[in-house]
This record gives structure tokens, C-alpha cells and sequence, in this order.
């Protein structure tokens, strides 16, 4: 499992990841997708974060993964390209939803765009509790995040939440790395999500 877990960026995946930045920076003041400030060093400050989720997804079993609040495409995009996962990108507004599916198209990407917010998704019996891995990356505070993620995760999967690199983990998850908490689903978890509140 180690060399799977340390398997090397093939060129594709690095063509694509800065074909991906060069369309960031084409949209980006349009769209306000990131901070101006981040649009230089959008594969340093952006994708390589996005990329410290790589070595858990790939010890994960098979399974569709889930982005929620894409926004730009993170971490949902990198880790798309670099892995070969389905991976669906949840982005409730109309604007960022387009960018992200003209990134999909013009990269080839096995992703699927929902113009949803976590709640719709967690009532679409298509969606909840379908995931090996639901991430957030600057969706809402951590607690809020794991929350909204939790109905979204298969039983065996894991939410994953950053949450700044100076943060401490929030309830019921565990820091994984500095800056990013993750929430393992188990069965009896599935079951408290289910009840009616």
C-alpha cells in the first residue's frame, strides 16, 4: 500500500494541472473565483494544498468522490486529475458551475458538475451516503463543514475538512494533517444521520 500511496504525478497530470491553473487565471476576474492576490502563486498556495488530500484518497476503496462548494474547482479539480476517481463537483452558484464545466470539458475529466447546495444533495437518494470521500475547502467554519458533508459519505468513507493550518480539529473529527481534519463514517454514524431530528 506504501508505493500505491506515493505513486509519482504522471506528465498528463502535470499538463493538465497547470492547463487548469492557466484557465483559473482566464476566469478568475470575471468570476472572482480566488483572491487577486492568489493568482500568482495559485499552484502553490491552491493546487499543491489541494494535493496533500492525494495519499488518503488513495487508500480509500473504490467509490465516487464529492467536492462540495467547489467554487474554483478545490480541491475537487486537482485531485480529479491526479487520481482516477469519479468525482462530482458540488457548486450551488450558476456562474462558478459553468466555469467549473468548461475546466471538465477542456480537460477530458471524469467529473460530473451539480449545481446543488450540501443540503439538496444530502435529500437526493442518488447522492447521500454514496461517497468514499466528501471534501470542503473554504465552504464554511470547520464545524459547519463537517456537518454539511457527514450525510454525503458512504459507510467506510471519510469526510475531509481544511481548516486552516494554525486550527484545531473540529468535534467528533480528527486532525489528519495540519490544516485538514477528517470524520471516518461508520455504519452506527450512517444510522445517527438518518434519524429523524
Amino acid at each position: 500500500m506504501k508505493s500505491k500511496a506515493s505513486k509519482p504525478m504522471t506528465e498528463r497530470s502535470r499538463e493538465a494541472l497547470l492547463a487548469y491553473a492557466g484557465l483559473v487565471r482566464a476566469w478568475a476576474p470575471r468570476l472572482d473565483l480566488i483572491s487577486p492576490s492568489d493568482l500568482e502563486r495559485f499552484e502553490q498556495r491552491h493546487i499543491h494544498d489541494s494535493l496533500r488530500l492525494l495519499p488518503l484518497l488513495r487508500e480509500l476503496p473504490e467509490g465516487p468522490c464529492i467536492d462540495v462548494g467547489s467554487g474554483a474547482g478545490l480541491p475537487g479539480i486537482p485531485l480529479a486529475i491526479a487520481s482516477d476517481r469519479h468525482w462530482r463537483l458540488l457548486e450551488p452558484r450558476k456562474k462558478r458551475a459553468g466555469f467549473l464545466e468548461e475546466v471538465v470539458r477542456e480537460l477530458g475529466l471524469d467529473c460530473e458538475v451539480l449545481p446543488l447546495r450540501a443540503e439538496d444533495a444530502a435529500r437526493d437518494p442518488g447522492l447521500a451516503s454514496t461517497h468514499v470521500l466528501a471534501t470542503a475547502r473554504a465552504l464554511a467554519e470547520p464545524e459547519e463543514a463537517v456537518r454539511l458533508l457527514g450525510p454525503l459519505v458512504a459507510s467506510g468513507g471519510l469526510s475531509a475538512v481544511f481548516v486552516g493550518a494554525n486550527s484545531a480539529a473540529p468535534t467528533g473529527s480528527e486532525l489528519w494533517q495540519p490544516g485538514i481534519a477528517i470524520v471516518r463514517a461508520s455504519a452506527a454514524s450512517e444510522g445517527k444521520r438518518s434519524e429523524p431530528s
